[in-house]
This record gives structure tokens, C-alpha cells and sequence, in this order.
């Protein structure tokens, strides 16, 4: 009698599908989304707006595939483009690009890039700026997409067209958020300038010029260099006040601040101390080169006159000096109040002078 064969079941086989084409677009998008959010996390940390920028890149690159682009920030004071950063370009000839914009350029780039898709055939601006980008940057082929908040131009993305369809979503997402980060550091420096700067006559501010002065008093014991201090006070500023208001006195410090920023070199830093007071901290200058500085503000000053309403109102100032030169124990503070000592022996001496700290001790003595 034969024995029954017995079959071991057989497994089911297992068949892979091909991915749909929608997964494989969700997929992307969700790629790039991502890439997006890790370059977003960085902006809450106070890095410089290039790394900034460059980490959007980035994410646009592993979001879109994207290769090769640039940003440009859109500089106000002289209507132009400047490159900013890149990737997968020549560094040194970003560094180097500057596009001048016309206002109809700016209009049309607003028009037509808020979707590169929807680009008319035929744009004078976009094909001016595609043949510079190609020249300069050598793209294949250039597409652009305004960095713009609320209707307002702040830059532009230029990248190489890929020859794979783009997440067009994910693009929009990105260049706003480049426009979004460039607007927020403007803001950011525009902020910190004014914590920094005096509200009234744009020079630097009491704390500022507190701790550059700390700073350059350490760098001058470090190396071994001097350092000196002028102290400045406007003589009779008082009686301006009585006689013509704050207001015209307001004007009157905004006129003096303008000039004494002139006469001042830019190693040095000038600032606002208090009310009609003006300091200015002179790195690695010793005494005679300081006196001769003060000498020349002071003489420059005397003949600088300010109109009042239709009168016109003559300046003079009184000028203190003091000099670290390898002086142990000094301190900041000892600097101050020396300098602004020597300041009030120029105006008991008559006002319209200078005094050094060093001159008037020998007096003393």
C-alpha cells in the first residue's frame, strides 16, 4: 500500500509593487518640508544672515534637488542686487556680482516670480538678468523667484532648472522663508544699531563707548600700547537752552555731532556721553599725538557757527585728555574721571582750550 505523499504548504509569494506616483510625490514633499523645518530651527539662534541663507540652501537642495542657486539681497541704498551665498557656485564670483535694478526690472521680477511656472514667454527684465546669471555665474539654465514681503522686493533666488519636475509648493515655501529671514535680520541689525546708537544725535551711546572702552583698555595692557580719552563739553550750552528752547538746542547737538564725527579718524569711536558731553576713546594714540587731535577739534570747532532762528550762533568747546601709557592699576573708570577732570580745569581755565590730565597734575604738584 503506498503511503500518501505529504506536501508542505508552499508560502505565498510575495510580489513588490512599483511605487505610486503619488506616494513618490508625497514623499518629496515631505522631504522637503522637513528640510525646510531643520533650516527654520536655525533662526531662532543669533548666527549671521549668510549662514542663515546658506541653510536654506541647503535644505532647498535635499528638498527639491536643486544643485546649483544663489541668493541676492536687495540693497535699498543703491537699488541693486548682491549676491549673497551660493551653492554649487564659484564662491569668489558671488562675492564679486552686483546687478543694478531698474524700477520697471523690480516691478516685472514682482509680476512674473512669484511662480516660476506662470514666467511669460517674453519679460525684457528676466531675460537681461537670465543672460548675466549664465555669463557670470554660468548657469545652463536660469530660473529666478522673488525673495518679496508684502509686495515689497528684499531679494532673489536664482537656480539651475533641473530636469526633474519641482515640488513647485516646496519652492514657494522656501523663497518665502528666505525673504522671511532676510527681512528679520534687517530688522534685527536696525534694532541692535539703535541699542547701540544715541537716539538724538546718531553717535554711539554711554554703555557702547562703557564697554569698547573696557575692551581697548585690556587690548592696549595686553600689547603693551597706549590709549587715550578725550572728553568734550560744549561751552554755555546752558544759556542756548534758555534762550532758544530744548528743541533748538536738540538741533543745535545733532549740528555738533555731525561735525565732530568728521574731525574724528575711523580707528577712533566718538560718543555721547551725557547731555552736551562728548567722549572719544583714541586706540594705540599717546598723549602728544591726542593733544594735537584735541588741539585741532577745539580749533576747528571755534569757527564753526550753527544757525538759530536767523541767528547765528558761534561754538566753542572745552577739551580734556588723559593717556594710558603702561600705568598699572588703571582701570576704565580712573580714565573717565581723569579725562573729564581735566576737562573742567580747560573751562575754569577760561573755556575754548584744552587741558591734559598730565598738565594739569604738574600744576597741582
Amino acid at each position: 500500500m503506498n503511503a500518501k505523499k505529504t506536501e508542505t504548504p508552499r508560502s505565498p509569494k510575495t510580489t513588490v509593487s512599483a511605487p505610486h506616483p503619488l506616494d513618490s510625490q508625497m514623499a518629496s514633499l515631505n522631504q522637503g518640508l522637513m528640510s525646510l523645518y531643520h533650516a527654520s530651527a536655525e533662526l531662532q539662534f543669533s548666527k549671521p544672515l549668510g549662514s542663515l541663507l546658506k541653510s536654506i540652501l541647503r535644505g532647498l537642495k535635499s528638498g527639491t534637488g536643486i544643485s546649483k542657486a544663489a541668493i541676492f539681497i536687495k540693497d535699498e541704498s543703491s537699488f541693486s542686487l548682491n549676491s549673497c551665498v551660493g551653492i554649487g557656485l564659484n564662491e569668489k564670483k558671488i562675492e564679486e556680482m552686483n546687478v543694478l535694478l531698474t524700477i520697471d526690472e523690480e516691478t516685472d521680477l514682482l509680476k512674473t516670480c512669484q511662480s516660476p511656472a506662470n514666467q511669460p514667454s517674453a519679460n525684457p527684465a528676466l531675460d537681461r538678468l537670465s543672460e548675466l546669471f549664465k555669463k557670470d555665474l554660468e548657469f545652463k539654465n536660469v530660473e529666478m523667484l522673488a525673495l518679496e514681503i508684502r509686495d515689497h522686493l528684499v531679494g532673489l533666488l536664482v537656480y539651475e532648472k533641473s530636469s526633474a519636475p519641482l515640488q513647485q509648493e516646496i519652492l514657494i515655501i522656501f523663497s518665502r522663508q528666505a525673504a522671511l529671514t532676510i527681512e528679520n535680520a534687517k530688522l534685527f541689525a536696525k534694532v541692535e544699531e539703535m541699542a547701540l546708537k544715541d537716539t538724538l544725535t546718531g553717535l554711539y551711546n554711554r554703555r557702547y563707548f562703557n564697554q569698547i572702552l573696557d575692551y581697548e583698555l585690556n587690548r592696549a595692557k595686553r600689547y603693551h600700547q597706549p590709549l587715550s580719552l578725550i572728553f568734550i563739553d560744549i561751552d554755555h550750552f546752558k544759556e542756548i537752552n534758555d534762550s532758544f528752547g530744548h528743541s533748538m538746542g536738540d538741533q543745535f547737538l545733532k549740528q555738533i555731532s555731525q561735525k565732530l564725527s568728521s574731525l574724528f579718524r575711523t580707528t577712533d569711536l566718538v560718543a555721547r556721553y551725557a547731555g552736551d558731553e562728548f567722549v572719544a576713546i583714541l586706540p594705540a594714540t599717546a598723549q602728544d599725538g591726542a593733544m594735537i587731535l584735541a588741539r585741532r577739534i577745539q580749533d576747528v570747532l571755534s569757527h564753526y557757527q550753527v544757525m538759530a532762528r536767523g541767528r547765528t550762533l558761534q561754538v566753542s568747546v572745552s577739551i580734556g585728555v588723559d593717556t594710558y601709557e603702561s600705568a598699572e592699576g588703571i582701570g576704565s573708570m580712573t580714565l573717565i574721571d581723569r579725562a573729564d577732570k581735566a576737562m573742567y580745569e580747560a573751562k575754569a581755565g577760561g573755556r575754548n582750550c584744552v587741558r591734559s590730565y598730565q598738565e594739569v597734575q604738574k600744576a597741582l604738584a
